[in-house]
């Protein structure tokens, strides 16, 4: 179970501020609602329909009454939250926030351009400008840090019979489905040109000739794969489940050539859309009802009892922050004044 940093984690468990408009817009036509915690703010009727078609085209369909409400509530909570930061003194610079948005590509992938990551946001229900929610995402840290920090630490973690008690009600779905630990040869042709895929299959066709003469050298192949020059790659160790998702995931081909093996053998070519490999079986496990101290199928330093425990204390820590967002925003609206324009929202 792979932690996320402390700017993923608070994203990833915290819903206290949605999408934040933009403050101080000049040019408005009418005012949907106005803010006032330490001085007026307007969320024009331009914005607000500028944000419900940006989530309409991310989502693919029209927004009912209720959702444009809870879109717009959203927008006044950010903007009173951030005028709270203000009189606060909680700040975050420039740098702060172009720090965070080099995070969160790294944490998507090498090389992860501004598209990539604004696709990745929209796909987990974000769908503002990634400086507007890096800065608000910033800011709630530390608020928290300011205000909460003590509370948070002294929340409890979970006892062992909290973790009994949710082992007994995920129980069924804690198995383990017949697994395979391979190891494969292959060469990618995706992508290449017509000479190159060919000077490619060439290259593997001879290997799956050496090695159906002689299975021994698997590992020693294996090891020179290492070689940038080898002109093949190898993956030393990969569980395959017997899934309906894994089948999808590797294709038929691959799937059906891993579980047709026992253990120690070689499969025979394989070529599928990715290019071609060749699989050696390490080891078959069977079917298995988990137990707490069982691996985590897929993860190799994480039990099941870690797992239940992990996700129990992000539920409680979850649900706190929830509940300081509750009275937070609560006690804000009362401060502040706020008034919504209905007349200007019938559209």
């Amino acid at each position: 179970m792979k932690r996320k940093s402390s700017l993923g984690s608070i994203a990833a468990i915290i819903a206290l501020i949605l999408p934040l408009a933009a403050a101080g817009a000049q040019s408005i036509d009418k005012p949907a609602a106005t803010v006032k915690l330490i001085k007026l703010e307007v969320y024009s009727v331009l914005q607000y329909k500028a944000d419900i078609d940006k989530v309409e085209a991310a989502v693919g369909r029209k927004l009912d009454a209720p959702t444009r409400r809870q879109l717009l509530d959203s927008q006044l909570n950010a903007m009173l939250f951030k005028q709270y930061c203000d009189r606060e003194k909680i700040i975050v610079s420039d740098a702060d926030v172009n720090n965070g948005i080099t995070e969160m590509k790294q944490q998507i992938g090498a090389n992860t351009d501004d598209k990539q990551l604004e696709a990745a946001m929209r796909s987990q229900g974000i769908f503002n400008d990634p400086k507007v929610y890096v800065r608000q995402q910033l800011l709630l840290s530390r608020y928290l840090q300011a205000k909460k920090a003590d509370e948070i630490k002294a929340l409890k973690s979970p006892s062992p019979e909290d973790i009994l008690k949710a082992y007994d009600l995920q129980k069924s779905s804690l198995v383990r489905p017949d697994t395979a630990r391979v190891s494969i040869l292959y060469v990618d042709l995706r992508g290449k040109s017509e000479d190159d895929r060919k000077k490619s299959s060439e290259l593997f066709r001879g290997i799956a000739a050496q090695l159906k003469s002689n299975a021994s050298r698997f590992d020693e192949i294996m090891l020179k794969a290492a070689d940038p020059q080898a002109g093949y790659k190898a993956t030393v160790s990969l569980l395959v489940e017997k899934t309906p998702q894994a089948q999808n995931l590797y294709g038929n081909e691959f799937f059906d050539a891993v579980f047709k093996l026992k253990a120690g053998e070689l499969s025979p070519l394989i070529e599928n859309t990715a290019g071609l490999q060749i699989v050696r079986l390490n080891e078959s496990l069977p079917q298995k009802q988990l137990t707490l101290s069982d691996p985590v199928p897929g993860q190799t330093n994480a039990t099941v009892q870690d797992y239940i425990a992990y996700n129990l204390a992000m539920k409680a820590r979850s649900d706190f922050l929830q509940k300081i967002q509750d009275e937070l925003l609560g006690q804000l609206r009362k401060e502040a004044t706020i008034k919504i324009f209905e007349e200007n929202l019938a559209f």
